[in-house]
């Protein structure tokens, strides 16, 4: 008898191939038998009619605060998430020497835009080394097992001081230094190393991140030291030169993997379809790299409970009404000559990248310019400037937005200009509506460039962002909204197919980080699974609560739907609440199938 029998599921396998009706029995952590009829279980699950998939893995996520007080890891736990991957975009903890941990928490907050105070008061510093951060999170219970990275920023303050933070290159003696280290983090069971060269990724003073300007001995020192420790993944975001990059991957037996996106026009890079094309002929040579992509563009939510809306450098706003309480603050924002005051206001533009810049980058939120300094005024004068492509989310939400639910149709509607509508609905009822603004993807007002790139082999879905943005945005819910929304809710054009969408982020993701043990439903492999109800499956509109470390305010979004996730074989979810089970651990390196 099976400690635990499905019965009668719709499974897709995480293989990307076709569904079919089954049963699956369980056995401690492992599947141990699928078929038609497998036998009985101490626990038996009915699942006729609903989806029976793998457990999802999260190749993208920013949890390396939050696991250090969430055992949790909500709401990835509510979105039938059962590993995730940490250490992304070349920030994180470690290595760090005590008088550089500070600096670390300002530098995950201006690029994370995750509460430095929060992770002050929730982060208890038990290491120095990257070997005695993964010895520190190991062994703590948790809902989902956690892998990592070891990210470029620390390791290059780590070993080269407050030099490390500059433009400037290091020595050979540091060169070395980064090769041991990395080859150290690698041993102890690091999945890769992670790097950022991404000019919108900047400190709070407007400094690009450390490493952003890496020289090629920098990399490969690196890329040595990754061969030397046994190989892993490169994950890069950000502009990177391909042709090198390929070559760095051969000689070092490295998998790549980069954040793929539609990319600003007029820019003079490759657009995605030619990035793709050049993914194929890598992989012809023999190199693997896989473009990460997301179910839909980069975006950001603006309300004002949030950290982003239209008047973070409004003079009138910061002085008449920024240190109230929420609720004053939008009553005192509906006084006619507040209104007038903010809306009439200049902005603060002392740190306005623009000015230090010999380019003119008007229309551009992604520089490819190094100069120092904020881009705050640049997003906010594209937003401002595009009331058409700000649109009111709605509850539940829309990602895939028409013409008539932008502000510049509500504008129209009520005879306004542009600034007044965004200042009206911000401001309206109270004062909790979110406007939804795509940074990229969503240029011909659809997502028809995002099926593309899912339908593509080689891309893989990841990019929740899981524990970082966590004021400006709400993309913890990707695999589930990918799941629904591509698989049978979208309206306005084709659909993907459910198995594909699966693979994706399921047996896919598996064989990107060498996690063989996982993310296929097969005869010996981990029992990471969901049994979802496909007429169930959905969520409301993000909402501010205040529940990390210091009573910092985050978006959540709890998801409805998962009737079961279960993690090495223990039911973690059931009928969409925790059930105190916490079978998860620190997973050290690639595992065997």
């Amino acid at each position: 008898m099976h400690d635990i029998t499905i019965r009668n599921g719709r499974i897709f396998d995480g293989t990307g191939g076709p569904e079919f009706t089954g049963d699956i029995g369980i056995d401690g952590e492992r599947i141990t038998a699928i078929g038609d009829d497998v036998g009985p279980g101490k626990r038996e699950i009915d699942a006729a009619g609903k989806l029976v998939t793998p457990g999802w893995i999260d190749i993208h996520t920013h949890m390396d605060a939050q696991v250090s007080w969430d055992p949790n890891l909500d709401p990835s736990c509510y979105n039938g998430v059962t590993t995730v991957v940490m250490g992304n975009c070349g920030v994180g903890f470690a290595p760090v020497r005590p008088p550089e941990r500070e600096w670390l928490l300002d530098l995950l907050d201006a690029v994370e835009d995750i509460p430095s105070t929060a992770m002050s008061a929730g982060i208890t510093w038990e290491w120095e080394t990257f070997p005695e951060y993964l010895d520190a999170i190991d062994g703590k219970p948790r809902v989902m097992d956690i892998a990592t990275q070891i990210p470029h920023s620390p390791l290059r303050c780590y070993v080269m001081g407050e030099r490390g933070a500059d433009d400037i290159q290091p020595t050979d003696e540091e060169l070395t230094h980064m090769t041991r280290l990395v080859r150290e983090a690698i041993e102890a069971g690091a999945l890769g190393f992670s790097s950022n060269r991404a000019m919108v990724h900047r400190t709070k003073a407007g400094v690009p991140t450390p490493g952003t300007f890496a020289r090629y001995p920098e990399l490969e020192a690196i890329a040595r030291g990754m061969g030397e420790g046994g190989g892993g993944v490169f994950q890069v975001v950000g502009e990177f030169e391909r042709e090198w990059i390929h070559h760095l991957a051969l000689e070092s037996n490295l998998t790549v993997t980069y954040l793929s996106g539609e990319g600003m026009p007029n820019s003079g890079r490759p657009g995605w379809r030619e990035s793709l094309r050049r993914v194929e002929e890598a992989h012809e040579r023999g190199v693997r790299i896989f473009p990460q992509i997301r179910g839909r563009g980069t975006c950001a939510l603006l309300s004002l409970e949030g950290s982003a809306h239209p008047y973070g450098l409004n003079f009138a706003y910061r002085e008449l009404v920024e240190h109230l309480p929420f609720e004053e603050r939008i009553a005192k924002m509906k006084e006619p000559e507040v209104k007038a005051a903010i809306l009439a206001s200049e902005w603060d533009l002392s740190n306005d990248v623009r000015q230090f810049m010999d380019a003119d980058a008007e229309g551009h939120i992604f520089l490819i310019d190094g100069t120092p300094g904020s881009l705050h005024a640049i997003f906010l004068d594209n937003l401002m400037s595009n009331p058409d492509k700000a649109w009111v989310l709605g509850d539940p939400p829309d990602y895939e937005p028409e013409y008539e639910a932008s502000v510049a149709a509500y504008a129209e509607r009520h005879g306004i200009g542009s600034d007044e509508a965004f200042y009206d609905i911000l401001t309206q009822g109270d004062g909790r509506t979110i406007l939804l603004h795509y940074l990229e993807g969503y240029s011909q007002g659809n997502l028809d460039y995002q099926r593309e790139q899912m339908m593509h082999p080689l891309t893989r879905n990841g990019l929740s962002d899981a524990g970082a943005h966590v004021g400006s945005l709400s993309d913890v819910e990707m695999a589930s909204w990918n799941l629904r929304y591509w698989g049978w809710q979208r309206e306005r054009g084709e659909r993907v197919p459910i198995e594909t969408i699966v693979h994706k982020q399921s047996g896919a993701n598996a064989d990107l980080y060498g996690l063989g043990d996982r993310g296929v439903l097969a005869v010996g492999k981990r029992a990471d699974l969901n049994v979802i109800d496909p007429e169930r499956l959905g969520s409301r509109a993000p909402h501010i609560i205040y529940d990390l470390p210091e009573g910092a305010k985050r978006y959540h979004q709890r998801q409805t739907g998962y009737e079961f996730t279960l993690c090495a074989g223990q039911i973690t979810l059931e009928d969409d609440e925790l059930t105190g089970a916490l079978p998860g651990r620190l997973v050290r390196g690639p595992r065997d199938a």
